[in-house]
């Protein structure tokens, strides 16, 4: 592309801006800021530094799709990010804010700015569940982008106050600093307010989170604590108020998505799968290009017995995930699996080719076309080859560490399907015993069994194995309550062993050797293997509310004992 720029009215009134006498008089703050500029127009890159220089910035980054802004964000500490709404590549600006928020790639004071060339988008904008700062409408002067971002700039300074405790995930430590600026009645008290909503949120603290929103709503009928009002009353189980709430929010904003996504989710654990999938239908037409909202259409559809309608939304989150880090190879699967399930044996064994190619010497996508191969042959009636597949992925499965709960999933299905029960039974125990408190995974679960006829014995399979987590758990906390610590740690260590991804588990042993630590004084190879456990937690569960209490408990031991190499 020439290097000469093009002269449309957006280039030449951005950068026609000179340096006022504010930006000569002061020593402003864009010096010392790290600025990302996202546009797949070279030119409108170019532009936007001019005028940034302008005013003094000397740190600037550049992106033209969302794939290279990721990159960027997780190798830079950015202050501020101008984003086009319009990417050029099918994501927008927003899919690039939401990619980012969560992969906690943003601190929480950095400026994220969306810059549009359409009027329509402005209210898709600013009804998005994760809000940018500000958005600029083309064409724009100079002036107009400096009074923005400075705006912008004063506003999120504020929170650099709680920047390192969200980085690091320590979200009780980030409510306490909201807390405090509560306090203070500042200027920017409600964003505070609303910081500590969604982090209540987060972390499952849904009383406080409630309480927050009342307190908000008492003040001003603001949008954002409408929702977090409905998103509390949800999560506590108050079905109807919420969605009556969430009902409201989309008739007065309809592009209000996360309203649509909640809504699923009510009517869905209400087993009213037809409305659930109409709200997910007409989220989806709103807001085509979110991954995580296709594939919750297609599992709802497939769920209601509407094949079609579930193998178009599997094709679509599949396409849409190739160029996210949603990419899973069990995306194929499912894909194919409908295809099957639709009478299309051909481009079942299209999406399988598919899935050898892109995961090509990839183990685990390896395995899951294994997993998918078996389920084909079946499908065709080669029984033999079919069982010879499934048996070798059988084999390889305990040496795959990094299959998700849906991989294993999946291949659970497959074992049943094909009459594999004992197998079957195996992994989906496994499942269950890692994951027993985990609501939505047993939901998931449960849907499996219903699918393949296997209601009673699947119930009494969940039911089986929880209870046993729940005995074993039980157990070695009475022992730890009874000051046997090294009792209880052993038989948590011995339940590790065959549970190891038992998020529970993992924080119970490490409960019980800091009661052991603060009793008997330090253990070195306790304290080791707990902090392992502890950084294993925050790295699949950041948000997990008893983690954020034993963190808070581990600096204090840490810091008691001066044993800065174990601090978190």
């Amino acid at each position: 592309m020439s290097e000469q720029p093009i002269h449309t009215s957006t280039f030449n009134a951005i950068t026609s801006v000179q340096k006022s006498r504010h930006h000569k008089e002061y020593n402003n703050p864009y010096a010392k800021k790290q600025f990302l500029i996202v546009d797949s127009v070279p030119e409108m890159q170019r532009a936007l530094a001019m005028t940034l220089a302008s005013f003094g910035a000397e740190k600037v980054e550049y992106a033209g799709k969302a794939s290279d802004a990721l990159v960027k964000l997780m190798r830079y500490d950015f202050d501020v990010v101008l984003c086009d709404f319009d990417l050029g590549t099918g994501n927008d600006g927003l899919y690039l804010l939401e990619e980012a928020k969560e992969r906690n790639l943003l601190k929480q004071s950095c400026v994220f700015m969306i810059v549009s060339g359409e009027r329509r988008a402005a209210k898709v904008i600013s009804a998005a569940e994760l809000v940018p700062d500000d958005y600029l409408l083309k064409p724009f002067t100079g002036e107009v982008l400096a009074e923005r971002l400075e705006r912008a700039m004063r506003r999120r300074d504020a929170f650099r106050f709680v920047d390192e405790a969200l980085m690091n995930h320590e979200y009780l430590a980030a409510i306490d600093a909201c807390n405090k600026k509560i306090g203070e009645r500042s200027e920017f008290t409600l964003d505070f307010m609303k910081l500590k909503g969604s982090l209540s949120l987060k972390i499952g603290d849904y009383d406080s989170a409630r309480a927050l929103y009342e307190q908000v709503l008492k003040i001003r009928e603001l949008p954002w604590a409408q929702l977090g009002m409905a998103k509390s009353l949800a999560s506590l189980k108050q079905v109807e108020p919420a969605l009556a709430m969430f009902h409201h929010i989309v008739m007065e904003n309809e592009h209000v998505m996360e309203a649509y996504d909640w809504l699923a989710r009510l009517y869905q654990g209400n087993h009213e799968l037809a409305q659930a999938q109409q709200v997910l239908k007409r989220a989806t037409e709103l807001s085509p290009a979110t991954v995580r909202r296709h594939k919750a259409l297609a599992e709802v559809a497939l769920e209601n017995g509407d094949l079609a309608q579930a193998k178009d939304a599997y094709g679509t989150t599949l396409e849409l995930s190739k160029a996210s880090w949603h990419r899973n190879p069990v995306l194929y699967a499912t894909l194919a699996r409908t295809q099957l399930a639709c009478g299309e044996k051909g481009e079942a064994m299209k999406t399988l080719a598919s899935l050898r190619r892109d995961y090509k010497y990839k183990p685990e996508g390896e395995w899951m076309a294994d997993v998918l191969d078996s389920q084909i042959q079946q499908h065709s009636g080669n029984k033999q080859q079919a069982e010879k597949l499934l048996q070798s992925a059988a084999e390889r499965l305990p040496q795959l560490d990094k299959l998700s709960a849906e991989e294993k999933m999946e291949f659970a299905r497959t074992c049943y399907a094909q009459g594999q029960k004992a197998m079957g039974d195996g992994v989906a125990s496994q499942l269950i015993r890692n994951n027993h408190d985990n609501e939505l995974l047993l939901q998931r679960l449960s849907t499996m069994f219903d699918q393949l006829g296997m209601v009673d014995a699947g119930a009494d399979l969940i039911m089986h194995n929880v209870q046993g987590m729940v005995d074993l758990n039980n157990k070695a906390v009475r022992e730890a309550q009874a000051g046997e610590h090294d009792k209880a740690i052993a038989m948590f260590q011995q339940a590790l062993q065959e549970m190891p991804d038992s998020i529970q588990l993992m924080l119970n042993l490490v409960n019980a050797v800091i009661a052991q630590v603060h009793l008997k004084g330090w253990h070195e190879s306790h304290v080791r293997q707990a902090y392992d456990y502890l950084q294993k937690v925050r790295q699949v569960a950041p948000t997990n509310n008893k983690l954020q209490k034993l963190m808070q408990a581990w600096r204090l031991l840490i810091e008691q004992h001066d044993k800065r190499e174990f601090l978190l």
